[in-house]
């Protein structure tokens, strides 16, 4: 374990961004359990609002951001822990070292440039329900106000850079928690992707062709 002064400095919120490695580390190694609650608490929330984005408006947006906070960390959980046994796994074909908890630990710290656009989804929801419910599409959307099309665009404009900026974070971040390069990282998260598009396809092939 490094020494702790090492780490002084060091904001797991705001490192992530520029030294992911080391934020990783430090977080494996120093941080108790209570921080990675609070991570999968603002993580889910930030993922259960960005859900229900872009469908039917069914609830109040109070009900929306209530229900959120409740199932968006029950579902970060489950997704977490289950993507964390399948990296486990195939790190130790690339010769991986880390224990599931290590993963587990590197996957919702890789998480948190997501957390960055919580106030965003909350501003937008709040300010503009009739665009919030047409995130696809915002300029289709029923008149509303400005603000909320406006908000709306920013948000998905950096839903896309930061969305292409975490994938790097994790790469690096699963490659810290396994003790392995960066590129071995984006191997173990991009295997499993590939296996359940091309289980999508043959699945499709399968029902197309017993249609006949």
């Amino acid at each position: 374990m490094r020494e702790a002064t090492e780490y002084t400095q060091l904001n797991p919120f705001t490192a992530i961004w520029t030294r992911p490695r080391e934020t990783v580390r430090y977080v494996i190694e120093e941080k108790q359990t209570s921080f990675i609650v609070i991570l999968l608490i603002l993580t889910g929330f930030a993922g259960g609002l960005s859900g229900a984005s872009g469908g039917e408006e069914m609830f109040p947006a109070v009900a929306v951001i209530f229900g959120s906070l409740l199932l968006g960390p029950l579902a970060a959980v489950a997704g977490i822990g289950i993507i964390s046994g399948i990296y486990v796994l195939l790190s130790k074909l690339f010769g991986g070292t880390g224990t599931y908890s290590e993963m587990f630990r590197a996957v919702i710290v890789s998480g948190i440039p997501q957390i960055w656009l919580l106030p965003m989804w909350l501003i937008w929801l709040l300010a503009s329900p009739a665009t919030f419910y047409t995130e696809s599409d915002p300029l289709m959307a029923k008149p509303d106000t400005g603000l909320g099309m406006v908000i709306g665009l920013v948000l998905l404009a950096a839903t896309f850079v930061i969305g292409i900026w975490t994938f790097v974070i994790q790469c690096k971040a699963v490659g810290e928690a396994q003790r392995f390069s960066a590129w071995k990282g984006f191997f173990v998260i991009v295997i499993p992707s590939f296996l359940i598009v091309v289980a999508l396809i043959l699945f499709l092939v399968f029902v197309v062709f017993a249609s006949f």
